[in-house]
C-alpha cells in the first residue's frame, strides 16, 4: 500500500468542492497535487497530460477527446492541465449546461501563471483556485516519529520537503538532479521561450546561492551575461512555478512599496542546500549562508501555513535610510507584528534592539518575536518573546 501524508489543504479541497463546479489546484510540480487529489476522490475518473500520447489526443481533437472522457461520469480530474489550455472552453460549455453541479471537474498543474491567466479567462465565477506548496513542518511531524535528537530544521535541509523524497527516503541529491533536469525539460522548454537552458538552470544556481538576500537584477544579468528584462521573466516563471517567493519591504506608500526590491525565497530549502552542496550538520552550520537558509526556512514555513489555513496576514520585510533592518513585518488587520530569525539556541537582548527602535517609528506596533533553535520561549524584553518554529507558527494561527 502507497504511503500518503495528509495534507493541511485538503480541508479547503473539501469546501471548494461544496462550492464550485471547477476546482484547480496549482503548485510546484512533485509537491503532491495529484496524490492528494487522488487520495480524497478514490473514485473520481483521473487523466495526466503528463501522459504524453494523451496530451497528443487532446491537442489534436479537444472536442472528440472531452467527449470521451466526460460523457460516461459525472466528474473528473485532469492533471497538468497547462499542457492542454484547448479543453478549458469545452469544461466551460459542460459546465454552463448545469452551473449547480459542484465538484464537476478538479484540474491541476504545475505552472500557476498559465493556470491562472487561461482559467480566470474561461471560468471566471465558476472556479476556485487552490494553491499546494511542498509539506509543512506541520505535515513532516505528523508522518515522523519526534525523538530527542530530531532538528525540524536540519531535517528539511537535509531532506527536502518533497513528499516524495520523505515517504520513500531517495537519495536527495539524485533526486533534485533530476528534478531540475525535469522541471527544465518538461516545464520550462515545453512551455516558454527562454533561451539558453543552460543560462536558465546557471540563474538557478546564482538565486539558490543568493536566498534571503535583496534581489539585485543588473548584477544577475551581468553575472550571466543576458538582459534585465530577461531576468525579470526568468523571475516571474520561478515564481509561477512555485519555486521561489518574492518578500517585498514594507512601506506606508503601497505605490512606493512597489517597486522596492524585493528579498528572494525558496519555497524548499532542500534545493537550496543541494545546490550549494550543504549535505550535513557540519557542513550547514559552517556555512557562510547558515543564517540565510534559516530565515528562508522560517518565511517559507509561515507562508505554507498561511496558504494551508487560509489565514488573512501580510508579509514583509523592514529596511529604512539609516539601515535598521527587521526581517519580517507580519500584517494583521493593519497591526504590524516585527520578527527576527536568529539561527541560534542562545538569543541575547541584543537581538530584540532593532524590533524597539523600528516600533517606536511605527504605528500599530504589536508585539515582536525571535524565531530561533531553541525550544524554549523566554522574553528578552516586555514586548519580544523568542520562539521555536512550531510554537511560532501555532502563535499566528490564532492572532
Amino acid at each position: 500500500m502507497k504511503i500518503y501524508i495528509k495534507r493541511e489543504i485538503e480541508n479547503k479541497v473539501n469546501k471548494y468542492s461544496k462550492n464550485f463546479p471547477v476546482v484547480a489546484i496549482s503548485g510546484p510540480r512533485q509537491s503532491g497535487k495529484s496524490t492528494m487529489i487522488k487520495n480524497i476522490f478514490p473514485d473520481i475518473p483521473y487523466f495526466s497530460f503528463d501522459d504524453l500520447e494523451l496530451r497528443i489526443s487532446a491537442k489534436s481533437d479537444p472536442g472528440l477527446f472531452f467527449e470521451q472522457i466526460s460523457q460516461a461520469e459525472k466528474q473528473t480530474i485532469i492533471d497538468e492541465i497547462q499542457y492542454a489550455p484547448q479543453l478549458l472552453h469545452y469544461i466551460k460549455m459542460k459546465v454552463d449546461e448545469n452551473p449547480r453541479i459542484k465538484g464537476r471537474f478538479f484540474l491541476t498543474g504545475s505552472q500557476q501563471f498559465l493556470m491562472i491567466k487561461n482559467l480566470s479567462e474561461t471560468l471566471a465565477g465558476r472556479i476556485g483556485l487552490i494553491n499546494v506548496y511542498p509539506l509543512s513542518v506541520s505535515e513532516i511531524i505528523s508522518y515522523i516519529n519526534e525523538n530527542k535528537d530530531f532538528n525540524l530544521f536540519e531535517f528539511s535541509a537535509f531532506n527536502g520537503t518533497y513528499p516524495q523524497l520523505i515517504v520513500e527516503k531517495l537519495d536527495t541529491k539524485e533526486w533534485y538532479l533530476n528534478y531540475i533536469n525535469t522541471y527544465l525539460e518538461r516545464d520550462i522548454k515545453t512551455l516558454y521561450n527562454i533561451g539558453k537552458l543552460n543560462d536558465f538552470e546557471k540563474f538557478i544556481r546564482i538565486l539558490a546561492f543568493r536566498t534571503g538576500q535583496i534581489l539585485n537584477l543588473s548584477s544577475l544579468a551581468s553575472d550571466i551575461g543576458v538582459s534585465v528584462n530577461t531576468i525579470k521573466n526568468w523571475i516571474s516563471i520561478l515564481k509561477a512555478s512555485g519555486i521561489i517567493f518574492l518578500l517585498y519591504p514594507y512601506h506606508t506608500n503601497i505605490r512606493t512599496q512597489l517597486v522596492k526590491s524585493p528579498k528572494i525565497y525558496f519555497i524548499d530549502i532542500g534545493l537550496v542546500c543541494s545546490i550549494n552542496k550543504i549535505k550535513d550538520r557540519e557542513t550547514l552550520f559552517s556555512s557562510p549562508l547558515l543564517g540565510y537558509i534559516f530565515e528562508n526556512y522560517c518565511i517559507a514555513e509561515i507562508l505554507k501555513r498561511i496558504n494551508n489555513f487560509g489565514l488573512d496576514l501580510n508579509l514583509y520585510f523592514y529596511r529604512d535610510s539609516k539601515g535598521v533592518e527587521i526581517d519580517l513585518l507580519i500584517e494583521d488587520k493593519q497591526i504590524l507584528y516585527p520578527v527576527e530569525i536568529k539561527a541560534s539556541v542562545v538569543t541575547d537582548k541584543k537581538c530584540a534592539e532593532n524590533i524597539e527602535k523600528v516600533k517606536k517609528k511605527l504605528k500599530n506596533f504589536k508585539d515582536g518575536f525571535i524565531i530561533n533553535l531553541s525550544n524554549k520561549s523566554i522574553y528578552l524584553s516586555p514586548n519580544v518573546l523568542t520562539l521555536d518554529i512550531v510554537s511560532f507558527l501555532n502563535k499566528i494561527s490564532n492572532l
